[in-house]
């Protein structure tokens, strides 16, 4: 017959190890607990930290592209502006390694501004040809400019009602139209623009698929010529020497080519420890050449 203190003392053994292991789950829970709360700070910290970074990337474009404006009278593919930056270690003294930032500048005066496609809530036939033949030659299916131009015309207002639709920002905004392919924008995304104000092309900076799509007369090789011209140093320095050279062109067709672009798109990432920040930012130079922020976009 067992002893009634060595089932006590039994007992009481088993019951303070079902305390110790109730004691250590917690615990177990409570470090778990507390390192996900930790790590989430971390996160929110270099969250912080490289929106911060990125603020100071975007105000390096803006010094950059107003010192362009001072001193060129034309807005090309050898200038300064057009040195992207990658990796660039931007972390505190004792660790410039810790954050690295990449970053670029880029022309949207070198693209089909898609807002052209309608105005007051109408779409413009001839805008749209035109957007049909930049798909064309990229080898995309053309009858997509239909549906992207009244997407555009959506988003306006029109007499008598207000917009159908939210007004696009960028080119990535194109996912909103129904049936889209999934690749279609980022294919675009070289060649297309949304700059909020008619603009003329830069015939500088286009690539020969938007100098053709823009300039009907224009063939695909004699834009892809332009180009070629360009690579070898020959760029155009006013609109007078645009109508010189395109003598064969009616000068109604040159109209919208220019040798300057205002409006650039800003894109930077910061790599901070184990975190990636990004962003996206149209910026606008206006008169006296001051780079004014019109939106900023935060990944």
């Amino acid at each position: 017959m067992k002893n009634p203190d060595q089932s006590q003392r039994g007992v009481a053994i088993i019951m303070a190890l079902l305390v110790v292991m109730v004691a250590a789950i917690l615990a177990t829970a409570l470090i778990d607990h507390q390192g996900q709360w930790l790590a989430r700070l971390r996160i929110e910290r270099n969250l912080t930290q490289g929106q911060w970074l990125l603020r100071g990337g975007l105000d390096w474009s803006r010094l950059i592209l107003q010192m362009d404006a001072r001193d060129n009278a034309t807005t090309r593919l050898d200038g300064l502006w057009t040195q992207a930056l990658a990796d660039l270690p931007v972390g505190p003294p004792e660790d410039p390694q810790r954050a690295l930032f990449s970053g670029q500048i880029e022309d949207m005066q070198g693209r089909f501004n898609l807002l052209d496609l309608a105005q007051g809530g109408q779409i413009r036939p001839a805008a749209t040809q035109a957007l049909e033949a930049l798909l064309q030659s990229l080898g995309q299916d053309p009858t997509w400019a239909g549906p992207i131009a009244r997407r555009v015309a959506d988003s306006q207002p029109a007499a008598g009602r207000a917009p159908r639709a939210l007004g696009l920002q960028d080119v990535s905004d194109l996912t909103a139209v129904a049936g889209l392919p999934a690749d279609l924008p980022g294919v675009l995304d070289a060649f297309v623009a949304v700059i909020p104000e008619t603009v003329s092309i830069n015939i500088n900076t286009a690539p020969a698929e938007v100098l053709a799509a823009a300039v009907p007369e224009l063939s695909l090789a004699g834009g892809r010529d332009l180009v070629a011209q360009r690579q070898h140093g020959q760029w155009f320095v006013h609109r007078g020497d645009i109508v010189n050279r395109l003598r064969d062109l009616p000068s109604t067709a040159l109209r919208r080519l220019d040798v300057r672009s205002d409006w650039f798109r800003i894109t930077g990432e910061v790599v901070l420890d184990d975190t990636i920040v990004a962003l996206q930012a149209l910026l606008h130079r206006d008169k006296q050449g001051r780079a004014v922020v019109r939106w900023v976009r935060h990944e």
